[in-house]
């Protein structure tokens, strides 16, 4: 059986959100009141990401150059490291991310990492806004369950399924997933279910955990 490796990004692979980093420094505060609708669970993901995401207007340079130069972006420790052990063990490593491609793009060029799959919004950078849309492994729009959908199509391959995240919507992945990574809020949602998982603060402790588990 392959052991597939879904891999969520802001908070996992980053430090920090780099979506909320870019409209806290390009938008302001104004969009933290959807934040607070989306994280209550009275907004879906996907129009909490349009309304968003649809706040930036600057374009497509400034946000690039910005992800690769802000001293803001900062990455979990270990990360090129598990990528090389993932890589010498035939571990099938996806991007799955509530966030969006460009950066996601960005933030891998800058660590000079190249050939991952990323599964993220894909966003349209016009004048006026940014279009945002969530699509599932066959091509259909979603509103939610977007993590879910390519957890459930890694399942349905036969993979083995290891689950790394950090936050709130990593725990519907996580339920039907293998083995679970958590860390922050996805740690503290796994407690209060009862659910299997192995704590970490870097990319060295799954490193260990996985020597285990194999």
């Amino acid at each position: 059986m392959k052991t597939a490796i879904q891999l969520d990004f802001d908070g996992t692979v980053t430090l920090e959100d780099i979506g909320f980093i870019l409209l806290d420094t390009f938008v302001g505060n104004a969009w933290h009141q959807y934040l607070k609708e989306y994280d209550a669970g009275r907004m879906p993901l996907a129009p909490f990401s349009k309304k968003v995401f649809g706040m930036l207007t600057t374009d497509e340079k400034t946000l690039t150059d910005f992800v690769l130069t802000s001293d803001l972006v900062r990455i979990r420790p270990g990360f090129k490291e598990f990528l090389d052990y993932c890589k010498k063990r035939d571990y099938q490593v996806i991007i799955v991310s509530n966030g969006l491609t460009f950066y996601i793009e960005a933030v891998l060029q800058r660590l000079g990492i190249s050939g991952l799959d990323i599964y993220a919004a894909e966003n349209t950078f016009s004048s006026d806004s940014m279009k945002v849309r969530y699509l599932s492994p066959d091509g259909k729009e979603l509103d939610s369950g977007f993590k879910e959908a390519y957890t459930e199509m890694l399942c349905q391959k036969g993979h083995k399924v290891v689950y790394i995240g950090d936050g709130n919507s990593d725990i519907y992945p996580s339920r039907k997933s293998d083995f679970v990574f958590a860390t922050a809020n996805l740690l503290k949602r796994c407690r209060e279910e009862n659910l299997k998982c192995y704590p970490f603060n870097d990319f060295s402790d799954i490193i260990g955990a996985l020597e285990i588990l194999k």
